[in-house]
């Protein structure tokens, strides 16, 4: 199925170098071009994702051989010419959102996805270190959790935070949700070591 959004994304991508998932959805949004898709929130923001990314590997199609389209969700960008060996025999992620399918993914199937994605985030980054008690505390009560939270209630809140502030959302916010996902980790750090 030929994706409607194609033709306004290859658009924007002409009128700048580079992209990123998150700035192509809140132009579309800002167009008009993509609303609600969805009365979750999780199903929402991954079905617009899914449209997204549908169109940029059906426009990556399109587009070979003559221009290149780099998809990465930090960067997208249009050249006139492939780097070498840039066609990938096995792209599962290219594989993943060329498949119509996996649009109507059910909300437990999305949170595994979310969950698989932070453990492999989680694996290739330096360990966070634990707080005090006193800053753990602090930060407990700014994230409006009880002393006595556990580490599901902290995950809770975390998808909570995340949902409203994620960049893709309208209501997002790209720095408030780069501190909300540090304060995250030093909570998870801290939550192990400091008994409640």
């Amino acid at each position: 199925m030929l994706n409607p959004l194609i033709d306004e994304i290859f658009e924007l991508i002409l009128t700048q170098e580079r992209w990123m998932v998150h700035t192509l959805a809140l132009k579309l949004q800002q167009q008009g071009s993509i609303s609600t898709l969805d009365v979750q929130p999780e199903r929402d923001l991954f079905k617009r994702n899914f449209l997204i990314m549908n169109a940029l590997y059906q426009l990556q199609q399109q587009l070979q051989p003559a221009q290149h389209l780099a998809i990465a969700s930090l960067q997208i960008t249009l050249t006139d010419t492939a780097p070498h060996n840039s066609v990938q025999q096995l792209d599962p992620l290219r594989d993943y959102y060329l498949d119509w399918q996996n649009y109507e993914t059910t909300s437990d199937e999305i949170e595994e996805l979310l969950n698989d994605f932070w453990q492999r985030f989680a694996s290739h980054k330096k360990p966070q270190q634990a707080l005090d008690r006193k800053a753990y505390d602090m930060l407990l009560h700014r994230w409006q959790l009880a002393k006595q939270c556990s580490l599901k209630d902290i995950h809770k809140r975390w998808r909570q935070l995340a949902m409203q502030y994620h960049p893709d959302k309208e209501t997002g916010d790209t720095e408030k949700f780069k501190e909300l996902k540090n304060e995250y980790e030093q909570l998870k750090a801290s939550c192990s070591t400091i008994e409640n």
